[in-house]
C-alpha cells in the first residue's frame, strides 16, 4: 500500500512516466531535473518527502481520527464537484506553455473518462457499439498509452541528452546533500502533508488532487516561481509528501466510519472481512488493538519503504545512462504486457496503441499531457458529484451554490485562478514588448 505509492515516483523522475495518476504532478520538476543530470538529488528527494509525509499521515491517522472522520461527514456533493473542479483548473493553469491546450488536455481527459456507461442512469454512452467500452477505458490503460508508449516513441528520435554524467553523480554523498537540503524545505513537507491527509479524507479525491493542490500551494508560496516546471526542488517535494500522506487519510474514514477513502483502502478491509474483522466505528470500540496494529504496520511499512529506497536508490538513478536502443524497446515490452493484464484483453492493448498515437500528437503540438491524466482520473468524479448535487437541489445550481458555501468556494476558486492567470500572462507579455521596444 504504501510502497506502490511511493514506488510509482521512480519512473516518473527518471523517464518522465508516472506509475500512477498520483505521481503525475511529480514529472512537472522530477523529470527536468533527471535531465540536468541530477537523478540522484531528485530521488533524494522524493524519496525523502515521501518518508515525512507517509510518518506525519500515520501520527494523524493515531491521533485524530473521529475529528477529522466527522470533517469528512460534512461534505456533499457539490463539495465534492467543487473540490474536483478547482483541481482539474489547477492542472491546467499550473503547465507552462497555452492555458487553451491546457484546457484542451482537460476536457480531452473528461470526454475519455465519459466513455462507458452513464453512473447514474446506467445507459452506455459513447461506446460506438463495442461491448468492450461498455465497462469504460482503465486508466491504467490511459496512463500507459498517453504517457509511457508514447513517451518513448516521441523521444526515440529526439537526441535529449544528459549534462556531463560521471561516475561522481552517482554516489552515495548525492542523498546525504539531499537530506540536508531538506531540512529546509521542511515547512513545505509538513504543509503538503497535511493537504495530503485532508484530501485523503475525502472518497474519491486521492492522492492525483493532493499531489495538486500541495504543488499549487508550494508554487504560489515559493519565492523562486521561475523555477517551477524547470527543476524546482519546492516542486518536487510537495506532491511526493502530499501523494504519501494520503496513505494514512484514506484509512481513516475507513476505521472512523466504515467507509473507504480510496480502492486500495476497500481491498485492506475486504482482507480484514475475510478474517471476520468488520473495519469501522465499533472497531474503536471494542477492539482498539486492531487501529493500533494498523498504525504500527504503515510506521514499518514506511521505514522499510524509505530504508529499501535508499539501498538501491543508486542503481534507480543509473537508469538513465542505459542506452535508448536498450532502455525504450524493454519499456514497450512491458507497456504491452501490463495493458493485456489488466482483463486479459488484446483489445486494451489496441486501445492503448491508439491512446499512445494521441499522446504523441499532443506532444508534437505541445498540448500538456498531464491534464489528459487528471481529467480523465477526475471525470467521472466531476460528473457524479455535480449531477447527484443537482437532484440534491431539485437541478438549481443558484441553491447548491449558496446552499453549499464550502463547494461554492472551490468552484469560484476554480474560475477565478484561470482567469488570474491569463490577466497576469497578459500582463506579463506587454511588460515585455515595452522593455523590447525600448
Amino acid at each position: 500500500y504504501c510502497g506502490g505509492l511511493s514506488g510509482g515516483s521512480i519512473a516518473a523522475i527518471l523517464l518522465n512516466i508516472p506509475g500512477t495518476s498520483a505521481v503525475v504532478t511529480t514529472t512537472f520538476d522530477g523529470y527536468p531535473m533527471s535531465i540536468k543530470g541530477e537523478s540522484m538529488r531528485a530521488l533524494s528527494l522524493g524519496i525523502i518527502a515521501s518518508f515525512i509525509g507517509g510518518i506525519i499521515s500515520t501520527i494523524i491517522l493515531s491521533l485524530l481520527t473521529s475529528i477529522l472522520a466527522s470533517f469528512a461527514l460534512g461534505f456533499g456533493p457539490w463539495e465534492y464537484f467543487g473540490a474536483a473542479v478547482l483541481s482539474l483548473a489547477l492542472i491546467s493553469t499550473l503547465i507552462d506553455g497555452d492555458l487553451i491546450n491546457g484546457f484542451i488536455a482537460t476536457f480531452l481527459g473528461i470526454f475519455l473518462a465519459m466513455v462507458g456507461t452513464d453512473p447514474v442512469e446506467s445507459v452506455a454512452r459513447y461506446t460506438f457499439g463495442s461491448t468492450e467500452l461498455t465497462a469504460g477505458i482503465d486508466i491504467i490503460v490511459v496512463i500507459i498509452g498517453v504517457f509511457a508508449l508514447s513517451e518513448i516513441i516521441y523521444n526515440t528520435n529526439k537526441n535529449k541528452t544528459l549534462k556531463s554524467i560521471s561516475s561522481n553523480d552517482f554516489k552515495f554523498d548525492k542523498f546525504l546533500l539531499a537530506l540536508k537540503e531538506t531540512i529546509t524545505l521542511l515547512p513545505n513537507i509538513i504543509i503538503s502533508s497535511v493537504i495530503g491527509v485532508i484530501l485523503g479524507i475525502l472518497p474519491g479525491l486521492g492522492g492525483g488532487t493532493a499531489s495538486i493542490m500541495a504543488y499549487a500551494r508550494a508554487k504560489m508560496a515559493s519565492k523562486h516561481k521561475e523555477e517551477f516546471g524547470k527543476g524546482s526542488a519546492e516542486g518536487l517535494v510537495a506532491p511526493e509528501a502530499a501523494k504519501n500522506a494520503v496513505s494514512g487519510g484514506a484509512l481513516i474514514p475507513a476505521i472512523a466510519l466504515g467507509v473507504p477513502g480510496s480502492a486500495p483502502v476497500a481491498l485492506i478491509m475486504s482482507a480484514f472481512l475475510i478474517h471476520g474483522v468488520t473495519i469501522g466505528p465499533m472497531v474503536l470500540k471494542e477492539e482498539p488493538h486492531i487501529l493500533q496494529g494498523i498504525i504500527i504496520s504503515l510506521i514499518i511499512a514506511n521505514i522499510f519503504m524509505f530504508l529499501s529506497q535508499v539501498i538501491l536508490i543508486k542503481y534507480f538513478a543509473m537508469v538513465i545512462t542505459v542506452p535508448k536502443y536498450i532502455l525504450y524497446p524493454i519499456i514497450a515490452v512491458f507497456c504491452v504486457i501490463g495493458t493485456f493484464v489488466i482483463s486479459s484483453s488484446v483489445f486494451n492493448v489496441f486501445l492503448m496503441l491508439i491512446l499512445a498515437v494521441v499522446g504523441i500528437l499532443c506532444s508534437k503540438n505541445k498540448i500538456p499531457t498531464a491534464p489528459i491524466i487528471m481529467g480523465f482520473t477526475l471525470g467521472k468524479t466531476v460528473e457524479t458529484y455535480f449531477r447527484k448535487a443537482m437532484i440534491s437541489f431539485d437541478g438549481s445550481f443558484i441553491d447548491a451554490y449558496i446552499g453549499s458555501p464550502v463547494g461554492s468556494v472551490f468552484v469560484t476558486l476554480a474560475i477565478i485562478i484561470p482567469i488570474f492567470v491569463i490577466v497576469k500572462r497578459i500582463i506579463g507579455a506587454n511588460k515585455k514588448i515595452k522593455g523590447a521596444s525600448v
